[in-house]
C-alpha cells in the first residue's frame, strides 16, 4: 500500500521519559512506527478494529489515543492542525477512503463520532452496551458533536449516527409530503440533565439507574419513551433555528465544490469561524459547543485550512453571517479572505471576544472577554437581533528604498563646461551666501531681507501655520518658519556646508513638495553637496530618491488596517512580544501572561527610551500636508476608539471646536503622538487630548536615515525600511454591532407579553359565580382596596416625573390597574350593586401585580434617598395589608394565591435584573433620554371618576 500520512510524533512510554519521538506511517489499515524514518524494523498496529479520541476536554498539548482491541497508543502531535489531520487520515482508512487533506467533503466523515475522553460528575450509560461507565477520571468517550457516550472497548463497534450535516446523511428518516422534505427529530437515547422535564406530559425525565428516555439534538426537546409517538414529527430546529442550515437544505454540491441551499428557511444563516488556539486555549471548547448548537457543516477551525474553507462552502449563498471567535488577527484573517472572494457585499460579520486585547469587540458592543460556553445559547439569539454598521479599511502602501542611487541623476548634467553648471554655479552662490548672513547676522532686518530673498527665488509661496487645521497664505515670519530660522540662536563660526545640511536634510520634503521641484533644483542641490558638503552627497541622493523616485504606482500593498498602525514605541514593544510569543510559546499561552510581558517591555522602555526624538527620523504628511511633529517617540493613527487592549488613545468620543467625533465608518483617521510608555498606562485612566495631532482620510510617513523603524498594524509588527509608509482608504465591510437600548426594550416588552399570558391564562371564577354581587361587607373591603390602590398609582406618577426608569418599568402595570378600577368605578364607589364577583378578583388581581412590580423597583434601589422612596413604601405596605384582609372570602382566595405564584414566576428573570439595576449617575441621564413606548396615561380618581385613557397606554 501508499502512505496514506507519516511523520514525526511523540509516543508516550512506560519508561521515566514519557515522550519519545517516533517516526509515524499509515499504509493501509496499519500503522507502523520506529525511532526514525531509516529504522529497519517497524513495530505495526492493526486499525481493523481501532477507534480515535482526543485525550482530554481542553486538550492543550495536541495528544490523541488509538484504541484497539489489544493496545492503546497515546500520541501527541506539535500542532492542532496536524493532530486533526492524523484522526482524519486514522479514520479514513477505517472506510476504505481516499484521505486528502486539501479536498473538503462534508460526505467524507458524515455520521461518524468525534471521540474525546472525558469524566461524569453523575451516573452515565455507554450508549452502546447500555452499561454504566466506571471509574472516576477519564472512564468514558463522548462525541463532541452529539454527546453519544461510549466505553473505550464499545467505540469501535458504535454505529455512525452522529450529528445530520446534509440530505443524504438523514437516510431513511427522510420525510417527504406536499410541500417538499421536512426535518424529522433525531433522537438520542439517556443521559439527560437532572431537571429534564417531558415536552408532552411535562413530567420528570431520564434515570440515574440505567439508560432511558430521548433528547432531539437539534431542538433539545425531552421526552419520554410512552410520549415519543405522541411529539410532532417535523423538528423546529429550537431556538437558534434562524442561525440554522438544516440538513434537508443541503441537498447537492455545485462541479465547482460549493453547496446549494435549496430551503427558504435559511435565508441567512449563520458561519462560525473559530481560532482553536484564543482564549487560553479555549477555543475548542466553543468549536464543540457551536457544533452541539448548530449544524456541524456550519462550524469550522481557522487552525485548520483557514478561513477560505468556510467562506468557500458559503459562497453561493444569497446573504449569511459570519461569527469570528477569537482576537483582532483573527478578524483580520477572515476579512482578508473575504477581499480575495469579494464576499463583503453579502456577508455581515460579529466578533466573539476570545484574545488579548479585543479592540474591535469593544467598539462594535460584544465586549472585551467572553471566556463561557455555557452562554454561546443567548450569544446566537443576540446575532439574530443585532445592527449592521460599516467599518472603514485602510490599504497600508509602503515603498522601500533601493539600494542604487536614483535613475534620474546623471553625472553628465555636471561637467564643469557646461553652461548649464555655470548657471548653477551662480544661483548656488547667490543663495549661499543669503543663507550665511541669515545665521551670522546679528541684525534682525538682514535677517528678515536675506529670508525674503531665499524666500522668492525658491518660490515659496504656501507656508503651514502651527495651531490650525490647514494652511494660509502671506505673512512675513511664515518664510522663517517653514526654514527653521525663527528660533536659532547664534552659532558662532557655523560654517556653510552646516547651513546647508540643515537646509537639505530637514526641509527637503516641504521645498520639492510645494515648489513642484524641476530637474534643475535636482542638479543645483547636488552640485552644492558636491561643493560645500561631499560627506553628505550620498544621504541627501537617499532622501531625494524617497521623495522624487516613488511615484504612487510603485508602493505595493502591504497589508490591511482595520484597528491601527503604530510606528516607533508601541511597534517595539509589540515586535518584542511577538519574537518572545514564537521563541517561547508556552510563557505566552494565557491572557494573563500576555498582559504581564506587555507591562515588562513597557516598563523597560522607560528607561532605554529607544526610540526619542522620532520626529528627527519621521516626516508626516495629512491629506498632503506636512506636519511639523513635537519630541515623541511614536506615532499611532487610528480607526477605531479602542487601542492596545482598551484606550481611548483619541481621549474622547465627542465633537469638539478643532475636530470631529471619531467614528470607525467615516472615512477618516485619527492620529495622535506617543510620547512614552507612561502616557501610554495613564491613557488607561484618564483622557489625554494634548497629543492629538489630526483627523484626515491620507496618511503618509516618510522614514530617513539608514536603519528601519518598527511598524505594527493591529498588533502584527516588523521592521520597516527606509521609504514611505502611506495609509489609504480601501473598502467598507459590514459588521454586526450589539445595540444594548434596543435588547433592553425588546426584553421589557418580551415581559410585559409573559404577563399579558397569565392574564389571558389565569382561573376564573365559573359563570355562576361571577354573576353573585358581593355583600356590603366584601364590597367595603374591595372599595378600601381601590382607594390604596389609586394612591399607589398616584405616588408613582408623581416619581415618574423625576425619574424616567420608573415610568418605563410601571407603566404597563399601571395602565393596566387604572383601566380596572376605572371600569369597576366610572362614577362613584358608594353604589355597591354593580360589584359583581368577576369584578372583584380583576381588583385584586391588578392589584396584587402592581404591588409587585413597584417592590421590585424599589429592591433595585433606583430611588435611593429621595422623599418619593418613602411614600411608595408607605402606600405599599398599606395595600400589603388590604390584600391581606381578603384571605378571609373564601372564594377570592384561591385566585389571589394564584395569581401571586405565577406573577413571581414570570416576573423571576425581570426581579434579578432589578435588582442589578443601580448604575452611575451618567447611565441614569442616557436613560432619561430615552423614550419610552408606553406611558403613564389616565388615572382612576376616586372621587370624579375615570379620566381620559390615551390608546397607547392600553
Amino acid at each position: 500500500f501508499k502512505s496514506v500520512k507519516e511523520g514525526i510524533l511523540l509516543k508516550q512510554t512506560s519508561s521515566f521519559q514519557r515522550w519519545k519521538r517516533r517516526f509515524f506511517k499509515l499504509r493501509g489499515r496499519t500503522l507502523y512506527y520506529a525511532k526514525d524514518s531509516k529504522s529497519l524494523i517497524f513495530d505495526e498496529v492493526d486499525l481493523s478494529d481501532a477507534s480515535v479520541a482526543e485525550t482530554s476536554t481542553k486538550n492543550i498539548n495536541n495528544s490523541f489515543t488509538v484504541i484497539t482491541p489489544f493496545r492503546k497508543l497515546m500520541l501527541c502531535a506539535e500542532s492542532r492542525k496536524e493532530m486533526e489531520d492524523w484522526i482524519g487520515a486514522l479514520k479514513s482508512v477505517q472506510k476504505w477512503e481516499t484521505y486528502e487533506t486539501s479536498l473538503f467533503n462534508m460526505e467524507h466523515f458524515s455520521g461518524m463520532h468525534n471521540w474525546y475522553a472525558c469524566s461524569h460528575a453523575r451516573p452515565t450509560f455507554c450508549n452502546v452496551c447500555r452499561e454504566a461507565l466506571s471509574g472516576v477520571t477519564s472512564h468514558g468517550l463522548s462525541c463532541e458533536v452529539c454527546k453519544f457516550k461510549a466505553h473505550k472497548r464499545c467505540a469501535v463497534r458504535s454505529t455512525n449516527t452522529c450529528k445530520w450535516t446534509t440530505l443524504a446523511s438523514i437516510g431513511n428518516d427522510i420525510m417527504e409530503d406536499e410541500d417538499g422534505v421536512s426535518m424529522p427529530h433525531q433522537w438520542l437515547e439517556g443521559n439527560l440533565p437532572v431537571s429534564a422535564k417531558c415536552v408532552v406530559c411535562d413530567r420528570n425525565c431520564g434515570s440515574v439507574r440505567r439508560l432511558q428516555d430521548w433528547r432531539c439534538l437539534w431542538c433539545t426537546a425531552i421526552v419520554h419513551s410512552s410520549c415519543k409517538e405522541q411529539m410532532g414529527k417535523v423538528c423546529p430546529l429550537g431556538q437558534c433555528r434562524v442561525s440554522i442550515i438544516p440538513p434537508t437544505a443541503l441537498n447537492s454540491i455545485n462541479s465547482d465544490g460549493f453547496w446549494k441551499a435549496t430551503s427558504p428557511s435559511c435565508t441567512s444563516p449563520l458561519l462560525v469561524l473559530c481560532n482553536s488556539k484564543s482564549g487560553d486555549n479555549q477555543g475548542v471548547k466553543f468549536l464543540r459547543k457551536f457544533k452541539q448548537l448548530l449544524n456541524p457543516a456550519q462550524v469550522f477551525d481557522l487552525m485548520n485550512g483557514g478561513p477560505q474553507l468556510g467562506l468557500r462552502v458559503f459562497q453561493k449563498f444569497a446573504t449569511f453571517r459570519i461569527l469570528v471567535c477569537g482576537g483582532d488577527g483573527s478578524v483580520g484573517w477572515v476579512l482578508s479572505a473575504l477581499d480575495k472572494l469579494n464576499l463583503h457585499k453579502q456577508c455581515q460579520l460579529g466578533v466573539l471576544p476570545l484574545g488579548t486585547g479585543n479592540d474591535l469587540a469593544r467598539v462594535l458592543g460584544w465586549g472585551a472577554l467572553c471566556d463561557d460556553d455555557t452562554q454561546l445559547l443567548q450569544i446566537v439569539e443576540k446575532l439574530e437581533r443585532a445592527t449592521t454598521k460599516m467599518l472603514d479599511r485602510w490599504s497600508v502602501m509602503t515603498y522601500e528604498l533601493p539600494t542604487k542611487h536614483c535613475p534620474m541623476v546623471k553625472e553628465e548634467y555636471f561637467s564643469p563646461d557646461s553652461p548649464l553648471q555655470v548657471h548653477i554655479t551662480q544661483y548656488a552662490d547667490s543663495v549661499a551666501s543669503h543663507l550665511t548672513k541669515i545665521l551670522d547676522s546679528d541684525k534682525p532686518t538682514d535677517v528678515i531681507s536675506s529670508a525674503k530673498y531665499v524666500h522668492c527665488m525658491l518660490g515659496c509661496g504656501v507656508v503651514r501655520r502651527e495651531g490650525g487645521r490647514g494652511m494660509e497664505r502671506g505673512r512675513e515670519g511664515s518664510c522663517l518658519n517653514i526654514l527653521g530660522m525663527s528660533g536659532m540662536k547664534e552659532e558662532g563660526n557655523q560654517s556653510i556646508s552646516q547651513s546647508i545640511n540643515v537646509f537639505i536634510i530637514k526641509y527637503m520634503t516641504v521645498v520639492v513638495m510645494y515648489l513642484k521641484v524641476t530637474i534643475i533644483f535636482i542638479f543645483f542641490i547636488t552640485q552644492m553637496i558636491t561643493i560645500h558638503c561631499d560627506l553628505l552627497k550620498g544621504h541627501v541622493l537617499r532622501m531625494l530618491m524617497i521623495v522624487l523616485c516613488a511615484p504612487p504606482s510603485q508602493c505595493s500593498e502591504k497589508c490591511v488596517l482595520n484597528n491601527y498602525f503604530g510606528i516607533g514605541l508601541d511597534a517595539k514593544i509589540s515586535l518584542e512580544f511577538n519574537n518572545k510569543r514564537d521563541e517561547h510559546p508556552k510563557k505566552c499561552s494565557s491572557r494573563t501572561k500576555n498582559k504581564l510581558w506587555y507591562g515588562v517591555m513597557g516598563t523597560k522602555e522607560l528607561v532605554h527610551k529607544t526610540y526619542k526624538n522620532l520626529e528627527q527620523r519621521v516626516l508626516l504628511e495629512c491629506d498632503g500636508v506636512s506636519i511639523c511633529l513635537p519630541s515623541l517617540q511614536g506615532l499611532a493613527v487610528l480607526n477605531i476608539s479602542s487601542y492596545a487592549g482598551g484606550i481611548n488613545f483619541w481621549g474622547g468620543t465627542k465633537e469638539d471646536s478643532n475636530f470631529g467625533a471619531p467614528s470607525f465608518d467615516d472615512k477618516k483617521l485619527e492620529v495622535v503622538a506617543v510620547f512614552g510608555s507612561m502616557q501610554m498606562a495613564v491613557s488607561r485612566v484618564i483622557n489625554i487630548q494634548h497629543h492629538r495631532i489630526a483627523q484626515c482620510r491620507q496618511v503618509k510617513i516618510t522614514i530617513l536615515g539608514d536603519e528601519g523603524v518598527p511598524v505594527q498594524v493591529d498588533g502584527e509588527a516588523w521592521i520597516q525600511p527606509p521609504g514611505i509608509v502611506k495609509i489609504t482608504h480601501k473598502n467598507r465591510a459590514q459588521m454586526l454591532t450589539r445595540d444594548r437600548n434596543f435588547e433592553r426594550t425588546l426584553t421589557s416588552w418580551e415581559d410585559k407579553r409573559k404577563i399579558d399570558s397569565y392574564h389571558s391564562s389565569r382561573p376564573r371564577l365559573n359563570s355562576q359565580q361571577s354573576m353573585e354581587y358581593l355583600t356590603e361587607e366584601e364590597c367595603a373591603q374591595v372599595q378600601q382596596l381601590g382607594l390604596v390602590a389609586d394612591m399607589l398609582i398616584t405616588r408613582i406618577r408623581d416619581a415618574a416625573k423625576t425619574h424616567k426608569l420608573v415610568e418605563q418599568e410601571l407603566a404597563h402595570a399601571v395602565n393596566a390597574s387604572a383601566l380596572v378600577l376605572s371600569e369597576a368605578f366610572p362614577s362613584k364607589p358608594s353604589s355597591p350593586e354593580c360589584l359583581s364577583r368577576s369584578t372583584a378578583v380583576e381588583i385584586v388581581n391588578s392589584s396584587r401585580v402592581l404591588q409587585l412590580e413597584t417592590t421590585m423597583l424599589l429592591e433595585g434601589k433606583l430611588l435611593v434617598d429621595s422623599p418619593q422612596e418613602e411614600e411608595l413604601l408607605s402606600t405599599l405596605s398599606s395595600l400589603s395589608a388590604e390584600l391581606h384582609k381578603l384571605d378571609d372570602i373564601h372564594w377570592i382566595c384561591p385566585a389571589m394565591h394564584c395569581s401571586e405564584e405565577d406573577t413571581v414566576r414570570v416576573s423571576s428573570k425581570s426581579s434579578i435584573k432589578m435588582k442589578m439595576m443601580p448604575k452611575v449617575k451618567r447611565e441614569r441621564e442616557k436613560l432619561h433620554k430615552q423614550k419610552s413606548n408606553s406611558s403613564l396615561s389616565g388615572s382612576w380618581d376616586i372621587k370624579g371618576g375615570a379620566n381620559e385613557m390615551a390608546p397607547s397606554g392600553n
